[in-house]
């Protein structure tokens, strides 16, 4: 096995799907702002990932795409973004409503515009929980294997991640590769955790 090769598309499928989340996530906040009688039907979507197997929502992937987007990198990307959708629309949720419209009223009353609005008075309170959004995305896609094997499969040096190389390892008894992509994935994980505590340990101090 290639385990460089591995890594990297495992980086590569996690990081497409974690953007591909927050600028969904975004795009069904707004709608949700424009068509308020809908936040309970957009909330029950977005939190249908976390209840059902993910094999289910792989499938549903391949269904909608004709299957074009089977044994695809792109296609693995799009299953690490539907699982890790709840995740990400949920913080960017309470991020976006903990917003103080007192602040922004305040600042426009003392004649402030809407880009220096943004850089100084809402920036500063949504970076922790997009940033925090994006971590979460990543450390979900990172460990996802059911949606992605049944999208874009195991193919070596093309579409297989880490936790796909795992299953071939384990499937063809080979102990050395589990050992070294479990320590991979393990290394992986302690670093992107490591950031996630240190953005949200950095804000409680800020507050």
């Amino acid at each position: 096995m290639n385990y460089f090769e591995i890594m990297l598309t495992t980086l590569k499928i996690a990081t497409t799907g974690t953007l591909i989340c927050f600028f969904v996530s975004l795009i069904i906040i707004l709608l949700v702002k424009k068509y308020k009688k809908l936040k309970s039907l957009f909330d029950f979507i977005t939190a249908l990932p976390l209840a059902l197997p993910p094999v289910i929502s792989g499938y549903f992937i391949i269904i909608v795409s004709n299957g074009n987007l089977s044994f695809e990198w792109i296609g693995g990307s799009i299953a690490c973004a539907i699982i890790s959708l709840p995740l990400v629309y949920k913080m960017i949720s309470v991020t976006i409503l903990s917003i103080d419209q007192k602040m922004i009223n305040t600042a426009k009353i003392l004649g402030s515009d809407n880009k220096h609005t943004f850089a100084f008075i809402v920036f500063p309170m949504i970076k922790t929980g997009f940033f925090s959004a994006l971590f979460l995305g990543f450390i979900r896609s990172i460990s996802e294997f059911g949606a992605t094997m049944i999208v874009s499969g195991n193919i070596s040096g093309k579409t297989q991640t880490l936790s796909t190389g795992i299953y071939t390892s384990i499937q063809t008894g080979d102990k050395s590769s589990i050992y070294i992509l479990s320590l991979i994935s393990i290394l992986i994980a302690v670093i992107t955790i490591f950031i996630f505590n240190l953005i949200n340990k950095k804000n409680a101090f800020e507050l």
